[in-house]
């Protein structure tokens, strides 16, 4: 069988050719050489949408806006168990890897797996070749489960990568401090940041400001007032959080004096010892709203009752109706606000006081 010359036809026809190849064959023959990966990246893409999971089995995943029911994904995983696997050539190096495909309902899976290395290495070099063929950056970015030193060198690379990240979520059991304070201060995140992680260090505070839209913190004990009131949140989610009823009252009154303007909606879980909770709701109500000029709430057509969490990903809030009272601005913007609490089955003599703040303006 003879085979086509396809690298020695003019530049404009081979390049007609490139953009008719599948994504792994695009891949694959961007992979070739130098030549190859810089043709590639000639080719005005559909701009994919790039996330990327570093996990024990971590992935790479494509999403093209002119295919939404395909998905392409490079997976790394710990042992490859598919005996028919071929070798792919990454700066130089052979790698085992095989093609798979899956199909759910009307959605297709497709799968280039690789195996996953100690450092992320093989991954890492995907990442930025990927990155650099469709000439687009990595949008969202998982951390799973690493350890510090992991963690942090994962960080490093890609603060040196690209200046920003759309999208990021840690899940680590417990954190260090500095490994904490690498993320804030490397990575630059633009849309939403999400960390289910416990400090070690019970004396950590932060009380600088962070400056993303959507901020949600399973372990929130070391975010400080002075944190809060300093930050541009759109959306903030604190659980397990060490502020106190007056530390609510401070925020409250700073928000009416025009702190936080970007606020939309916060929510604070406390966990605490107490009385019984009709009296705790009471005393927590007189502090909360100490000095402050409060009505109960009204229902109003107007009030969205829905709150994205971020431009990103399709999940939302849906704020408080019940039990509501009201504390407005001189600009007419309206803070509504509930709170309320619940036994803790795991700690008897322990309950959740959760207190929702959600913004919103009848005359928009």
């Amino acid at each position: 069988m003879s085979r086509f010359p396809l690298l020695r036809l003019p530049t404009l026809p081979l390049l007609n050719c490139i953009q008719y190849l599948k994504v792994f064959e695009i891949i694959d023959f961007s992979l070739l050489s130098k030549r190859t990966k810089a043709l590639v990246s000639l080719v005005n893409w559909n701009q994919p949408d790039i996330h990327l999971n570093f996990s024990e089995d971590s992935k790479l995943c494509l999403k093209f806006p002119n295919d939404p029911g395909l998905e392409w994904i490079l997976d790394f995983e710990s042992e490859l168990y598919d005996e028919l696997y071929t070798t792919r050539a990454i700066d130089g190096n052979q790698f085992p890897s095989y093609i798979d495909s899956v199909l759910h309902g009307p959605k297709a899976f497709h799968h280039l797996v690789f195996p996953n290395d100690e450092h992320f290495e093989t991954m890492r070099k995907m990442a930025e070749h990927v990155s650099a063929i469709f000439r687009t950056p990595i949008a969202s970015f998982e951390i799973n489960q690493q350890s510090d030193p992991s963690t942090m060198s994962i960080v490093k690379w890609l603060s040196t990568l690209q200046p920003s990240v759309v999208d990021l979520d840690v899940t680590i059991d417990d954190i260090t401090a500095p490994t904490l304070l690498c993320i804030l201060d490397n990575i630059k995140v633009t849309d939403h940041f999400s960390l289910d992680s416990k400090v070690i260090s019970s004396e950590f505070e932060y009380h600088k400001a962070i400056d993303i839209p959507s901020v949600i913190l399973s372990h929130s004990q070391w975010i400080t007032l002075k944190s809060i009131l300093n930050s541009s949140y759109r959306v903030l989610v604190l659980e397990e959080s060490n502020s106190t009823f007056w530390d609510i009252n401070s925020f409250l009154m700073h928000w009416l004096n025009g702190s936080n303007p970007q606020l939309e909606y916060i929510s604070i879980r406390r966990s605490m010892k107490g009385k019984a909770i009709e009296e705790d709701i009471e005393e927590a109500f007189q502090i909360i709203t100490k000095d402050l000029e409060v009505r109960e709430h009204e229902e109003n057509e107007k009030r969205p009752m829905r709150i994205s969490i971020s431009l990103h990903r399709p999940s939302s809030y849906s704020p408080p109706n019940d039990w509501c009272y009201d504390i407005v601005r001189n600009d007419g913007t309206i803070g509504t606000f509930h709170q309320t609490y619940f036994h803790r089955s795991d700690v008897p003599d322990f309950k959740f006081h959760y207190f929702y703040f959600h913004v919103w303006n009848k005359n928009i």
